[in-house]
């Protein structure tokens, strides 16, 4: 018996019409009938189908999962641009074609740079709102930024949402600087009266809030609406008792 030569003689590799001319050749050489031939190749030509079938399955669910993975991209893409409140993104063209893999290829790019652009915004929203937060408390008379970081709402990152904050944070900031101002005129008059009576200052203001303590370590004054309102009251009664102290000294 001559030996096998599966190795196409013009290509230098096995093929499949190689390997019939091999087997036909052994068939020939064993004298294999031709019923039992026939029943060989049936049997050869569905294994090679289900081969295919495999390979064009593994085809198609590759296809699936990629087309899935383009139509997520796309849907992130909107979902991004909408969150930022952008109509539209120069990073990527209006109209995108090819292959699906160059489709990923071309749209990954915008979405690294929206994240990035999203990440950025949502440090914006929560510095303004921690600001915010800040102040709030300090008109409340509590302390709201102990709570930690700030949930900030994702859904609407617009720069028209992020202006909104700003003009808050002003107003804000605008009243606590009138309050603070309120609350220096009261001092002020507190510690007037104060010296006028013989009273000692730091113990009076002390009493309203040790803030108002210029000799503490405290270095942001209270300007809630409870300090504000004993501040006022505590000049009422300083003043009640400058008159009677004046009525006493014409009464003499």
């Amino acid at each position: 018996m001559t030996g096998v030569d599966v190795q196409s003689p013009l290509l230098g590799e096995t093929t499949c019409r190689s390997l019939m001319q091999q087997l036909q050749k052994i068939w020939d050489e064993v004298g294999e009938n031709d019923e039992e031939r026939d029943k060989m190749l049936l049997q050869l030509e569905q294994e090679c189908l289900n081969v295919y079938k495999r390979k064009v399955e593994q085809a198609a669910k590759s296809r699936a999962h990629l087309l899935q993975s383009l139509a997520d991209a796309k849907l992130e893409f909107s979902t991004l641009l909408a969150s930022l409140g952008e109509k539209s993104f120069v990073g990527i063209p209006e109209k995108t074609s090819g292959t699906i893999k160059e489709q990923l290829a071309a749209i990954a790019p915008a979405l690294q740079q929206l994240w990035k652009q999203k990440e950025e915004r949502i440090k914006e929203f929560s510095d303004v709102q921690t600001q915010i937060q800040k102040i709030r408390g300090e008109i409340a008379g509590s302390n709201e930024q102990a709570g930690g970081q700030l949930a900030v709402d994702e859904s609407d990152l617009s720069l028209k949402k992020l202006d909104e904050f700003h003009d808050h944070l002003q107003e804000l900031q605008h009243e606590k600087s009138e309050r603070l101002n309120k609350v220096l005129e009261f001092v002020n008059i507190v510690h007037d009266i104060c010296a006028v009576l013989g009273i000692d200052f730091y113990s009076t203001v002390t009493e309203v809030h040790p803030s108002l303590n210029d000799a503490t370590s405290i270095q942001s004054k209270s300007i809630s609406n409870d300090t504000l309102a004993r501040l006022a009251k505590t000049v009422l009664a300083l003043k009640e008792a400058k008159k009677q102290r004046l009525q006493k000294v014409h009464t003499f």
